[in-house]
């Protein structure tokens, strides 16, 4: 069990009071660090460390988490080529949130004399441990836990998160912090759609406001992430006239090997053309053309700039196009991000009562739970109807 460092006072790593860990058999070990270890205890640690490898070179604790995983892979035996491979199963969203767990698991290594990849599962419970007392909530203790997975780090016969002291540990985990979903509530769609509405006629609007419908006519329809939108290209775009196909560059969050989303069709709306996003996505590409001079525009990206150099936005520029018809729509974007039009999109349909199995194909879910759980929101409704009734 690592040795009391009084020196624990770096950011993301503060020491921190002493913790009841629940065993296998339903005891409690107390965590290490609480108290002064006696001199003979740290040798012990330390003689341990040793024989079990002993901690790597300094420079292997300093450096990048992510280049100790394809290490690891490569002294498996596995050539630089599959290793490459294996590093791509990383979603570059997923490497980024595993790389600050990995960096504080090789200086917790450091501290503690360990070898990183051969800890006790003493190492990694204190390690979750210290997590966990840095104040953060359940779903990101967890993704310390895969991080260390991600590693390759077997103890006693079992992956580092699911070892049974581990899972025992995240159970009470989960009891003190619930993972809980971002909102347990979501904006009533109807106030953006008259928001859109109002920007008619589609010709007489300047390019932001056309690009603003746009984004959100597109994020409304298909449930879509800000990632799907950034993905969109012009480039072999499909125009029919009921239909507008458009591909995508990449994989979006909810591709897997048995839903493989390669493109997104936008129906037309012919009930209301102000609400119709394949005439605003005609109208968008006309426009854009001349701006597009000087762009691929057979591999560029659908959505650009509507300042100039009219260059492909980022993901967060189309976040923050959101977030700004929200607040046109006069819906509270202090708490509601560009994430929630995903949710409120999905709610509005169960509300009006789309098949649950309907919703979950245009979304892409593969457990009705998950739906449940972060998708099916309780609309806030525009008025009181309750209070207007009595008042009247």
């Amino acid at each position: 069990m690592p040795p009391q460092n009084t020196s624990r006072g770096s950011k993301g790593m503060v020491d921190c009071a002493s913790v009841a860990i629940p065993t296998v058999d339903g005891d409690s070990a107390q965590d290490a660090r609480s108290g002064t270890a006696p001199h003979t205890e740290r040798d012990e640690h330390t003689a341990s460390a040793i024989h079990r490898g002993g901690a790597p070179h300094p420079e292997t604790h300093q450096a990048d988490g992510m280049s100790l995983v394809r290490q690891q892979l490569r002294d498996r035996g596995i050539s630089a080529a599959g290793t490459d491979i294996l590093m791509a199963s990383w979603r570059g969203s997923t490497a980024k949130q595993y790389r600050p767990h990995i960096n504080r698991w090789l200086q917790s290594c450091n501290r503690w004399h360990i070898n990183p990849l051969t800890p006790t599962v003493t190492d990694i419970v204190n390690f979750l441990s210290d997590t966990f007392h840095r104040g953060v909530g359940y779903d990101s203790v967890n993704t310390a836990r895969g991080a260390l997975s991600s590693l390759g780090i077997v103890v006693d016969g079992y992956r580092a998160g699911n070892h049974p002291l581990v899972s025992r540990f995240f159970r009470r985990v989960f009891n003190l912090r619930p993972s809980t979903p971002r909102y347990a509530e979501t904006w009533d769609v109807q106030l953006v759609l008259h928001q859109l509405r109002t920007m008619e006629p589609l010709c007489s609007l300047s390019l932001k406001e056309l690009t603003l419908k746009l984004a959100m006519l597109m994020a409304l329809t298909q449930a879509a992430r800000v990632q799907t939108l950034h993905l969109l290209l012009l480039g072999d775009i499909r125009i029919r006239q009921d239909y507008i196909c458009v591909w995508l560059g990449g994989n979006i969050k909810q591709c897997r090997p048995k839903f493989n989303v390669r493109a997104v069709t936008f129906k037309a709306y012919a009930k209301d053309c102000r609400l119709c996003v394949c005439e605003t996505l005609k109208m968008y590409i006309t426009r854009t053309e001349q701006l597009r001079s000087g762009l691929d525009k057979e591999t560029g990206t659908l959505l650009i700039s509507f300042i100039k150099p009219h260059k492909p936005v980022t993901k967060d520029t189309i976040a923050r196009w959101l977030r700004e018809v929200l607040r046109m729509s006069g819906v509270d974007t202090e708490k509601y991000s560009a994430g929630s039009v995903r949710p409120a999109a999905a709610s509005k349909a169960k509300a009006m009562a789309v098949p649950i199995t309907h919703i979950m194909a245009k979304a892409g879910w593969s457990k009705e739970a998950t739906f449940a759980k972060y998708y099916d929101k309780e609309i806030v409704p525009e008025r009181d109807v309750f209070q207007e009734a009595v008042l009247q």
